[in-house]
């Protein structure tokens, strides 16, 4: 048994590094000396000299010393882009001061991603396979690109990670820095779902408060929800969402056909169906009475349900840039502890998923061979059936008592629908 750990731990250790490593040799040469070579195999959309979004907070921060509300309106930025961004970030501006610290403020973050990633790696001793898939997954275009960005995405990850490890042994603490990841955020308030470990008294007191903290904050910073959802960029390439499928017919860069306002409706109906079709029937098979133990689902269920939560969540309200895929990361542990259980039912479905997530995470780098309409196409069909297959597994490995609550309201529709008149 103690070499077999020996091995894991070995393994873990050196696989951890040549991760980092791969991506430190294709970011430095590009940000500080401006080589190009090494990033450019990911195929990713890079923005040089690199850290963008690093760039946009200094541009937001320049704006606001001159007075300007950079969500509003900001000068400063070349593009002209407003920042998108709660206004809680603005406490970072005198920090920043201006666009000259976007190198320091970038490798910051990037670092504190390393962290997070680091924390999560080392908080279980997972199998071999486990860590060759998020050394994989880690090491894909979508991630890249978020690390090329330098997004604030990657601090969220690491908030995630961090309340993830500690939530087990510090539960108040764990729960705080939740709520702190979505008043930064907004979307990791879908990942309160990990408080589905938690006995049914207990999930709804912290779910009732982190409701209601959020739900102020909400209150509070109504009109900056609405401006920042409304310039928040909606794209098509490298992004995925609820519309990215329709959107790139009339998209200059992938089919580029003229479509009406008629026709676009159409293809939005479509979209809203198709979704309302899967979430409906995968509850539905989802909620099916199991015997076989599935009410203990997985060891790593809680990283599993933030991940899944985040991405079916931010899949079904809008299109999403591709380097928030970086959140399925917290899935991988569970997804391959369930594939390699023949004798658990949700097996079938894991071994099918991880595969898609691999292509998806990897698409950009496909896209240099097959051609970028075929490869988009096969994207947008792998990232429906991944949200077909995520909430499957979700609803699933949902403990019983909360799927009884679910269930209640239809017993009682049939029971009332059964009685004589």
């Amino acid at each position: 048994m103690l070499p077999n750990n020996i091995n894991v731990n070995k393994t873990r250790s050196l696989l951890f590094l040549f991760t980092i490593f791969i991506i430190l040799v294709a970011m430095v040469p590009y940000v500080f000396f401006g080589i190009n070579f090494f990033i450019d195999q990911w195929n990713i959309a890079i923005d040089p000299p690199g850290f963008y979004d690093s760039r946009q907070l200094a541009w937001a921060a320049e704006s606001y010393y001159r007075g300007y509300d950079p969500m509003v309106e900001n000068p400063a930025n070349p593009r002209g882009l407003q920042i998108n961004y709660p206004r809680i970030w603005y406490l970072l501006f005198p920090l920043i001061i201006d666009e000259s610290r976007t190198n320091i403020l970038g490798t910051i973050i990037v670092l504190i991603f390393f962290t997070g990633v680091g924390i999560f790696w080392f908080s279980h001793k997972f199998d071999n396979l486990t860590y060759y898939m998020l050394s994989i997954i880690i090491l894909s275009p979508a991630v890249m690109l978020g690390i090329e960005r330098a997004n604030n995405d990657l601090i969220i990850f690491f908030i995630l990670a961090l309340a993830l490890t500690i939530c087990n042994y510090a539960k108040i603490t764990g729960f705080v820095l939740f709520i702190i990841a979505s008043v930064l955020k907004i979307f990791p308030v879908f990942g309160f779902s990990y408080l589905l470990k938690e006995e049914k008294r207990n999930f709804f007191k912290f779910f009732l408060i982190a409701s209601g903290v959020f739900i102020l904050y909400a209150l509070l910073s109504l009109n900056d929800f609405s401006q920042i959802f409304k310039i928040t960029s909606k794209g098509v390439s490298s992004s995925y969402g609820l519309n990215v499928w329709w959107w790139s017919i009339k998209h200059h860069r992938y089919f580029n056909h003229p479509i009406s306002g008629t026709q676009a409706l159409i293809f939005q109906i479509s979209s809203y169906v198709a979704a309302v079709i899967i979430v409906a029937a995968t509850l539905l098979f989802g909620m099916r009475p199991r015997d076989n133990g599935l009410h203990n689902p997985g060891k790593y269920i809680d990283s599993f349900r933030v991940g899944a939560t985040i991405y079916s969540t931010t899949f079904l309200i809008m299109n999403t840039n591709d380097y928030r895929l970086l959140f399925l990361i917290f899935t991988i542990p569970q997804l391959v502890a369930w594939a390699r259980d023949k004798h658990n039912d949700l097996s079938f479905i894991s071994r099918i998923i991880l595969p898609l997530m691999v292509f998806s995470l990897w698409s950009n780098f496909v896209m240099r061979f097959l051609g970028r309409k075929i490869t988009f196409v096969m994207e947008e069909f792998t990232n429906w059936l991944m949200l077909a297959g995520l909430l499957y597994l979700l609803f699933s490995s949902l403990p019983n008592w909360f799927k009884d609550y679910i269930r209640r309201p239809f017993s009682f529709m049939k029971s009332s629908g059964s009685e004589p008149i």
